[in-house]
Order: structure tokens, then C-alpha cells, then sequence
């Protein structure tokens, strides 16, 4: 069956809203990235299917994008062309007490990336100046002695430290990819320019250390055990939705504790409807300011768990401060207006900060603080600014002031771990220790 001509235009113009091109480049060559995700490189046009000519055959493969769900999918072919992209029906997971893990509707549209028209299907050289936009096609042996003679050339001239390897792809979900096998040649012939951080949370990890000494979290699962959840720009529903995601465990633990759910962010996002949550808008950059004005109330209300901050805890007042610390400078200094600033963290300060009315947060501050069992998370959004660790770091504080956590149905603030199963990997340690950080990956190469 073809399609018609306003299904194929409607097919380009989501491609072209929706298409990550991102490639590695060396010397003037761009190579593909992303055919590796799934086993189907034929060439075809968005024109139109190919008549039905054979019978449709069944393969598996997995959506790979950098959501990192890996969901199964089940994909329907005919011709070699993929015609449409199903759940995973294969397995009865029923019987090892799971669910059927269901890709969502990106996973289940792979397949107009693999046919869009502004897809790179063979090796482009450059032949202008930068920016220029000119390119020509030549042969994958053309590629492979071209990218062999520069890497060996820069390696001779500038040495090991001068080849870099890009990390953004959109296709890193795998835990075996192309990426891992680039990196593992690149050690072979001696190391190349290291990266650090990650554009998905790199403020993130770098302060959780400074508060719990490495980053734990509890499982998703925990809510089940939890009278209230309360999220910081944690907006599962449109990050993991699918049956692979961590946005099913949310739900199927909701079903069971039924607990009240808040949710604190700029946006009213589909968390919050799906969710039944109640929404607490709030400026953006300001989490830090709203949880300030959260413990101000809850010292001054003696909401605090006092017992578990004096054994657990250093620096939250000035008994438990190392004695090379600066005089006030305690946490309970900073909220209550002792510290270098001066300012007393009341609701009424935050509120002309946050936007959140202040009555709102001296009545968060007593929900939480009263609660069985709060769990409290952020996501990764908010750290993506400058002083962006500053949130990070001031919402893992919540928890530590009210008591919940290291108990079922709390967290540490953080965004919520998951049952991982480790896989061996053919990488090998960069001899090179020299790094620079992922974000200025550009200034390092121009």
C-alpha cells in the first residue's frame, strides 16, 4: 500500500522538526552515527512504501535513543523496508512477574529516522571552507584511508592529546555502541583528549559528593511505601513514558501507596495531569530560595529532625561544624540570617523570589516535615544553569532537615535510581589522563 501525497509531506515535515543530525568529525570527513541503533541501512525515499510483494517478516530490535529505556521493539518488514514498529510481544514476561514493557511513540516512530530524506547515508568530504555547506560524496575506502592517514599525520605532529573524540550522539542508549569501539581504537594507537561531565547532569553528580560522599538514591519503587511525593522539575511522564521507563514504576508504585503527589515546576507538564498532582508553579532558578524559606519554617516551628542531624550530619548548625570551619557558617546560620549574608530565609523573602505565595510554603514546609514518609526527588533540568549545583545541593537538604530519609518510602532528593544490570564492555583505559569538559569540546578543536 503507498501513501498518499499528504502522508509523505506530513512525514518531512515531522523529520525535519524532530532530526538530530549530529556526526564525528575528522579531517574534513563526516561519517554516520546513528545507523548502529538499528540493523536496517537500505536506501529509500520518503516517496512512498514498495508494493506488497513478499510476506511480512518479524525482527527485534531496541530503541536506542538517549532516554536510555532500551525498550524492545517489534518491528514489521516487508521488501527490506520497515513498515510499521509494534510492542514487543514475543516473551510472556507475565510469567517472572513483569509487565510487557511498551516502547512509546518515539521509539515507535524510529522508523522515519531511519528513512528521513536528511539522513547521511554515506561518507561526505568537505571540499569548501568551514560553514560553507560544501561537501561531496565519496566511498567508504575513500573514508576509512582518508581518517587512517589524518589520525596517523596529527598523532606524528602534535602527538595523542590533539585527537578528539565527540561525545554527543543521539543514539548512546545502547550499552554496547559504536562510540565504545571508536574509543577502544583510539586507546590502541596510543589515547586521545578526554572528556568530563555530561550534558545530562554533570552539576548533579559533581555536588552530591560534597553533601553525601557519593550519589545514592532510592529506587522508584520506594513510593509505594510513601504518603507524599514531592518533585522539583521531575517531569517523568515526558522524560521516560514508556513501559521501559521510569515513569510506569512511578505509577505502579502510586497504585499501591496512593499518596499525594506535589509537583514544583515552571511548567504544568503532563506529570502533573497524569499524575494527579497538585501543581505549585514556580520561577525558574529559584528551588533554592523556596527550600531555604522551607527549613526557615521548620526550625522555627521545631519541624526539624533535630536527633538525626546532630548524629548524621556536619555543618547544620554550629555544634556540628569541623573546627576549621569560618564563625556562622553553618547551614542553620545561613537559613535563619546569622551568616555572611544577613538575610533571614522567611517565606515572605522567598516569595518575592519564587512567585509562590507565602502562606503556600509555610504549608509545603508543614506537609512534608508531618509526613510518614516524604519522597522527595529532582530532575535534571534545574541543574542546567549557572549555579545550577546550588539547587541541586539545596534540595538534597530537604530531606536531611525533615528526617526522610534511609527509611521505605523516602529518598535523598535525588532523581531516583533504578535496578541496573551491569555488561561487559571491549572499552579500554585512555592511557592519556589529559580531559577538558564535555561543554567545551568546541573551543578545544577551532
Amino acid at each position: 500500500m503507498s501513501m498518499t501525497k499528504n502522508k509523505t509531506t506530513r512525514l518531512v515535515q515531522m523529520n525535519r522538526r524532530e532530526f538530530l543530525q549530529t556526526s564525528a568529525t575528522i579531517a574534513s570527513v563526516a561519517t554516520i552515527a546513528g545507523s548502529v541503533t538499528l540493523p536496517f541501512s537500505v536506501q529509500a525515499t520518503s516517496t512512498g512504501i514498495m508494493p506488497d510483494e513478499t510476506e511480512e517478516i518479524i525482527k527485534y530490535s531496541a530503541c536506542l535513543v538517549n532516554c536510555g529505556s532500551r525498550c524492545p521493539l517489534k518491528v514489521h518488514v516487508k521488501n527490506n523496508i520497515i513498515q510499521r514498529i509494534s510492542n514487543e510481544t514475543f516473551y510472556d514476561d507475565s510469567k517472572f512477574g513483569e509487565h510487557q514493557i511498551r516502547p512509546c511513540l518515539r521509539g515507535r516512530s524510529v522508523r522515519w529516522k531511519t528513512y528521513n530524506p536528511d539522513r547521511l547515508k554515506y561518507p561526505m568530504l568537505r571540499v569548501g571552507k568551514r560553514g560553507e555547506g560544501k561537501f561531496k560524496k565519496i566511498s567508504w575506502d575513500e573514508a576509512t584511508t582518508l581518517i587512517a592517514q589524518k589520525l596517523k599525520h596529527t598523532i606524528e605532529k602534535y602527538g595523542n592529546e590533539a585527537i578528539y573524540y565527540q561525545y554527543g550522539t543521539g543514539s548512546t542508549g545502547a550499552n554496547l555502541h559504536g562510540r565504545t569501539a571508536c574509543k577502544r581504537l583510539l586507546v590502541l594507537i596510543g589515547g586521545f583528549l578526554g572528556d568530563y561531565g555530561t550534558y545530562s547532569y554533570a552539576q548533579l553528580t559533581e555536588i552530591t559528593p560534597f553533601v553525601y560522599g557519593s550519589a545514592e538514591e532510592s529506587l522508584l519503587s520506594e513510593i509505594a511505601h510513601s504518603d507524599l511525593v514531592v518533585m522539583f522539575g521531575h517531569n517523568l511522564a515526558e522524560t521516560r513514558m514508556s513501559g521501559g521507563g521510569q515513569f510506569y514504576e512511578t505509577l505502579n508504585a502510586l497504585q499501591k501507596s496512593q499518596a499525594k503527589v506535589i509537583i514544583i515546576d515552571p511548567r504544568n507538564t503532563d506529570s502533573v495531569t497524569t499524575l494527579g498532582a497538585e501543581w505549585i508553579p514556580i520561577y525558574p532558578g529559584t528551588d533554592a530560595a523556596l527550600v531555604a524559606a522551607l527549613g526557615y519554617v521548620m526550625i522555627n516551628e521545631g519541624l526539624t529532625d533535630e536527633a538525626f542531624l546532630a548524629k548524621y550530619c556536619i555543618g547544620w548548625d554550629k555544634t556540628t561544624l569541623p573546627p576549621t570551619a569560618l564563625p556562622n557558617a553553618a547551614y542553620k546560620d545561613y537559613i535563619l540570617g546569622n551568616g555572611a549574608d544577613g538575610i533571614a530565609k522567611t517565606p515572605e523573602w522567598a516569595s518575592q523570589l519564587t512567585g509562590i505565595p507565602s502562606q503556600r510554603i509555610i504549608q509545603l514546609a508543614r506537609e512534608i516535615a508531618n509526613a510518614k514518609a516524604a519522597w522527595i526527588s529532582q530532575g535534571w533540568g534545574l541543574q542546567r544553569t549557572a549555579n545550577g549545583e546550588q539547587a541541586c545541593r539545596s534540595i538534597m537538604m530537604l530531606p536531611l532537615m525533615s528526617g526522610h530519609i534511609g527509611r521505605p518510602g523516602t529518598n535523598t532528593g535525588l532523581w531516583g535510581g533504578s535496578v541496573t544490570y551491569p555488561v561487559a564492555s571491549f572499552e579500554l583505559p585512555n592511557p592519556l589522563k589529559t580531559t577538558i569538559p564535555t561543554f567545551m569540546w568546541s573551543e578545544a578543536i577551532v
